[in-house]
């Protein structure tokens, strides 16, 4: 993994060590300086040659240089681990005495691993210099050996020129422009949306098969997205499903994609009989991309789950292998064949030429073409050769490429990742080496931005000051301009992305530049203790743990080498049914290297004591672990610590007390924990960056004041944010402290009052409302648990970028807050407010001066101009148990009122007695999907098909309608489709 950067980073690390010299208490012993001096021009010089070297470790006939690169690297790395030693004493001595604790005393919890004479009574700093000194100077002899021998390859020295410039953007190219698949594309919609004539047959499955790079994901995802597909289907959901096939792990996605969440349902049965109740009588388009199993039993398990949908459902399937479409007994198989040369040409332009001039284009569009040829038929290297010359701005640069001898290598896979090697030779050296480190994610791997860029920093790619967090999302950022990251998920408030995945081709070709530096091993075994056989030169660990009939996870160990060199273990559980102890976890707490560790969705229930022991460790990753409750004190000895992610650990009550220790902390995710409240030590963590949600506590004295939060001078509220138990501010002055109308970072803002047990009255709720105040660029806000009468703050009118709003559980509101005239609202969800009986033109935004001026009887249309909710796509009512009717405005031909005019989706769920629906449905033209549940008077209409409120609603395409039935053998579901004159019952 690019050896330069690595050299870089250490080179710029040794040149700041002089700052931490000039204390007395800190100066190594004498001599040593003058090593670590010799130390850094050594790597200097051999800097000058280590990107002709890079290229030649990977031609096979090269061996000795890949030898020698590997030697300097394990150099490197154990310099970098001396350093890291010697800074993180250094660090730990200062945070003992800023604590006042008595430094002679043994230490209470866990020593570094280091010499013993440290951890001593007396701690006899002296020794640790002296083994520090000795480290160092051993280092120095092995970097004089590596340096001597590098004049026996004939390396060429080279200037390495800065690469070429990428204008900041935060539109990127995530799919070039198709071609070449028009006919491909018509066939498959016409295949989803036919009507099959012998529906006896059963559930239909289409396939689309094609070798690696022909784009059938791509394909899968225009069809998925065609807006006919989505007006056709009632659910669509992607499963991207890869190698081995968990049918666990595709059911839960299953559910996920249809409830919006995952139960925590482990049993493979449960889950069959889940999805079975979740699709039952639904028309569902269900894609499974990228299939590699043709193991019928696997497939027969998940089938047997889908039986009992709908008339017209359907199964989607990407595959490379033909025997996956027989051995799902595929109705109809489309083969993709590679594109034509001018279609490939029409691919690269579209990215290649993208910005330029006419004279520019006619000046290379030759040289293009013969740079297209390269292609082979293959859109996905056409797209990389298009994003790589995109950059390059002289005819001379696109000859080069034209004429690298990569084209004509005689090593099969240097010659097969041509094109993908004259992009990555284009990167920076630390744009390499980030790119090369996604290779430790698992194929097919959801990529989150901000994940990544902490684990990059964790392993010092970033640098080390205080614009490294910046530094990471700019490598993020040119690697998804040229095209290494795909399906690239954006934000809906910001448009900026927040995940991406590596296409499999791109995740070979990163595994190629990294061999045995980065493993992904796979675990399927059902013995107790099972021994890791991973190359000693490995720095990064991938464990993906496979699913088995056992119950308890295997011991797992490692041999001496990699507990001294990893750096990186990323575990991957694709077991539900494991429990994972803490005795099983030994071989994680021997790797005493590790700078990063990821343990997210491992079923955990503790850590043990002995993390402490971890003192290199930068990332923790703990997400997903729902059964973890607690976290051991010496979790706060990790003073290097930079990222704690403890998302989703709902059961976790507390965190530390001595979490303030953590003086690197920079990112700390606790949203959907299970914390109360936030240990006083919190306000000690000045380094932290990043937090996703706040904890007002009860007792301001015991713990964490909210109000204390200006002490954290980096902390840049932003993204989502959640603040808990609102009402425990007591009143709007408290409240304002946080000030969050000048946090112009945060894009969704949920504020949670707490439970309806706790607090006073409804004029507290209201005043700390009022005063928590947003920016304007809150584009999402949750109101939650609100006690008040009135839900009406002054502010809720004139946040003109708010998209989404929900309002859940606000049982004293009488009626609805005034939002029609809030121009950018597009997804609208009032859910459990119990007291509300009338959806009034209030609601709509008509004041009483609009009243005024068209008259005040309903049946009176408005003389003045409005558009109530211009924008509004998305409306939803639930557990309105005293809504009766929707008081509004008729819209008369001749009216100056408009209502919903780009309305969709319309939803009552659970409003017993609602008897009325609005009048202005009879009149919308946008509207394409009703649902009405448990709402009896309205399910009644809507079945008869008669009366006044099924003449508002009889053109609307799509109407669900759920009730509950009562027979003999108990209570039973019974759902209605009405669409395009064809009604479906299950």
């Amino acid at each position: 993994m690019a050896a330069e950067a690595l050299v870089s980073l250490l080179v710029e690390n040794l040149g700041s060590l002089a700052l931490q010299w000039i204390e007395e208490e800190v100066k190594l012993v004498k001599g040593v300086e003058g090593e670590v001096s010799n130390f850094k021009t050594n790597l200097e010089d051999i800097q000058a040659v280590l990107e002709d070297a890079e290229k030649k470790k990977l031609k096979k006939d090269c061996a000795v240089v890949k030898r020698w690169v590997e030697k300097l690297e394990g150099v490197s790395y154990d310099m970098d681990n001396v350093l890291d030693e010697w800074n993180t004493a250094i660090l730990e001595y200062k945070i003992r005495k800023e604590e006042g604790e008595d430094l002679l005393a043994p230490k209470k919890e866990v020593c570094f691993p280091m010499p013993s004479c440290f951890c001593s009574p007396k701690v006899n700093r002296l020794g640790l210099r002296r083994d520090i000194a000795l480290k160092v100077k051993d280092l120095n002899e092995q970097l004089d050996r590596v340096a001597k021998e590098k004049d026996r390859y004939n390396l060429n020295t080279t200037t390495v020129e800065p690469p070429p410039y990428v204008p900041p953007t935060t539109s990127f190219i995530d799919e070039a422009k198709t071609f070449g698949r028009d006919e491909d594309k018509m066939n498959l919609v016409s295949k989803l949306l036919s009507e099959s004539s012998r529906p006896e047959q059963g559930l239909q499955v289409i396939s689309i098969v094609g070798m690696g790079g022909l784009g059938k994901t791509t394909l899968a995802r225009l069809a998925f997205n065609n807006e006919k597909v989505k007006a056709h289907f009632e659910q669509r959901i992607w499963v991207c499903v890869s190698d081995p096939f968990e049918e666990t792990k595709i059911a839960r996605a299953i559910i996920e994609a249809i409830e919006g969440n995952a139960p925590n349902i482990n049993e493979l049965e449960t889950l069959v009989q889940h999805v079975h109740k979740s699709i039952e009588g639904k028309k569902f388009l269900l894609v499974l991309d990228d299939v590699w199993t043709d193991d019928n039993n696997k497939w027969e398990q998940l089938k047997l789950a889908l039986t009992g949908e709908a008339v017209g459902s359907r199964v989607l399937v990407t595959t490379r292998k033909e025997e996956v479409s027989r051995m799902m007994e595929v109705s109809h198989t489309i083969m993709l064949k590679k594109l034509s040369d001018e279609d490939c040409l029409l691919i690269f332009e579209g990215l290649a030429f993208r910005e330029r001039n006419e004279d520019e284009v006619e000046q290379l569009k030759e040289i293009g073409r013969k740079i297209a040829g390269k292609s082979k038929g293959l859109p996905l290297v056409a797209k990389t050769l298009g994003s790589l010359m995109r950059y390059k701005k002289t005819k001379e640069q696109w000859e080069d490429v034209l004429r690298s001898e990569l084209w004509n290598s005689e090593d099969i896979e240097e010659k097969l990742f041509a094109p993908f090697l004259l992009r990555y030779y284009d990167l920076s050296a630390m744009e390499k080496r980030c790119f090369s480190y996604c290779s430790v994610f698992p194929k097919d791997h959801i990529i989150k931005r901000s994940q990544l860029s902490e684990m990059w920093m964790s392993q010092g790619f970033l640098g080390h000051n205080e614009n490294s967090v910046k530094k990471g999302h700019e490598y993020f950022e040119k690697l998804a301009m040229r095209s290494f990251f795909q399906n690239l998920e954006k934000s809906k408030y910001d448009g900026r992305i927040i995940s991406c995945q590596m296409h499999d081709i791109v995740h070979d070709f990163a595994q190629f530049l990294t061999k045995n530096d980065c493993i992904i091993m796979e675990v399927d075994v059902i013995e107790e203790s099972v021994e890791l056989v991973v190359d000693e030169s490995a720095r990064h660990l991938t464990l993906v743990v496979a699913a088995d009939e056992s119950t308890q996870c295997p011991a797992l160990t490692v041999n001496e080498m990699n507990e001294k060199n990893l750096r990186t273990l990323f575990v991957v559980f694709n077991s539900d049914k494991w429990i994972v102890d803490t005795s099983k976890m030994s071989y994680i707490l021997n790797l005493k290297c590790l700078r990063t560790l990821n343990l997210s969705d491992c079923r955990l229930r503790e850590l043990p004591e002995s993390i402490g022991k971890l003192i290199h460790l930068r990332y923790l990753n703990l997400e997903g672990n729902e059964s973890l409750w607690e976290l051991p004190g010496s979790l706060c000895n990790l003073c290097n610590l930079q990222t704690l992610n403890l998302y989703s650990c709902w059961r976790l009550r507390r965190l530390p007390e001595g979490i303030g220790k953590l003086v690197n902390l920079k990112h700390l995710y606790i949203g959907r924990s299970g914390l109360e409240r936030l240990p006083k030590g919190f306000g000690r963590l000045t380094s932290l960056q990043a937090l996703d949600w706040l904890i007002v506590a009860d007792d301001k004295e015991a713990y964490f004041d909210i109000g204390d939060l200006n002490k954290l001078k980096n902390l840049q509220l932003r993204d989502s944010l959640r603040i808990q138990q609102c009402r425990y501010f007591g009143n709007g002055d408290e409240a304002k402290k946080i000030d969050l109308k000048n946090k112009e970072h945060v894009a969704k803002l949920t504020l949670d009052f707490g439970g309806r047990r706790r607090g006073r009255g409804s004029e507290d709720d209201f005043a700390i409302l009022e005063a928590l105040e947003p920016h304007q660029n809150v584009a999402s806000i949750v109101i939650e648990n609100y006690m008040g009468v009135p839900l009406s703050p002054r502010w809720m009118t004139s946040l003109k970028n708010l998209t989404d709003i929900s309002i859940h559980r606000c049982p004293n509101c009488e009626t609805l807050p005034s939002l029609g005239k809030l121009p950018s609202l597009k997804s609208l969800s009032i859910e459990g407010l119990e007291n509300v009986k009338t959806v009034g033109v209030e609601f709509l935004g008509i004041s009483k001066s609009d009243e005024e001026v068209g008259g005040t009887d309903r049946d009176e249309p408005l003389k003045s101009p409005m558009i109530s909710f211009p924008n509004l796509e998305s409306l939803t009512f639930q557990f309105m148990e005293q809504l009766e009717k929707w008081e509004g405005y008729v819209i008369a031909s001749d009216t100056s009122l408009t209502i919903m005019p780009r309305l969709t989706t319309l939803t009552f769920e659970v409003c017993p007695r609602l008897q009325a629906l609005p009048d202005f449905l009879e009149k919308t033209t946008t509207l394409k999907q009703l649902s009405i549940s448990y709402s009896p008077i309205l399910e009644e209409c809507c079945r008869k098909r008669t009366g006044e409120e099924w003449t508002k609603i009889s053109h609307i395409p799509n109407i669900k309608i759920e009730v509950f039935k009562r027979r003999s053998g108990g209570v039973f579901q019974e759902t209605i489709w009405i669409q395009k004159d064809e009604d479906v019952v299950a």
